[in-house]
């Protein structure tokens, strides 16, 4: 009996001593200003509005972006194939005058092949050079339109 009646004042003393302890810190803890804590509610504010700007602009040029790279993809798809039909037809072109040549049955017949050939081809070469001038100018134009408009939207959601 004797060692219950012990563990009950110990376990009464712990808890005067919590207790103390408890009010001691209560009454040393410094209360916080509340306009600290106005300025601390209003900086999160801004931080959080400040963050949600910031990934609405991320994800806006990230779109933009993508649209770019896109039609520059496009645009280059479409060159390729322009050099293509262009490559295709100056062989076969240079084939043609190959079997021209050797049908040929004089010198004369041979410079008058050669020299039509020449101006023909300087002819085509000034048309092809005119459709890769266009398909370039249009490539561009698409490419530079997602910047123009797609890269402005941040900056206005930003400020």
């Amino acid at each position: 009996m004797n060692e219950t009646v012990q563990a009950r004042a110990q376990k009464a003393a712990r808890s005067a001593a919590s207790a103390a302890e408890d009010m001691a810190a209560a009454t040393l803890r410094p209360e916080l200003p509340s306009s600290f804590i106005d300025l601390f509610e209003k900086s999160i504010a801004r931080a959080k509005d400040a963050h949600e700007k910031m990934t609405a602009v991320v994800e806006h040029s990230t779109q933009a972006f993508e649209e770019i790279f896109s039609c520059a993809s496009r645009g280059s798809a479409e060159y390729r194939v322009k050099l293509m039909e262009i490559t295709r037809a100056n062989a076969n072109s240079a084939f043609d005058l190959a079997r021209e040549v050797l049908e040929a049955k004089s010198v004369p017949e041979l410079l008058e092949t050669t020299v039509t050939h020449q101006r023909k081809q300087f002819e085509t070469a000034a048309a092809q050079m005119k459709e890769l001038s266009a398909l370039t100018q249009k490539v561009v134009s698409e490419t530079t339109e997602p910047i123009r408009t797609g890269m402005t939207e941040p900056f206005r959601l930003a400020s």
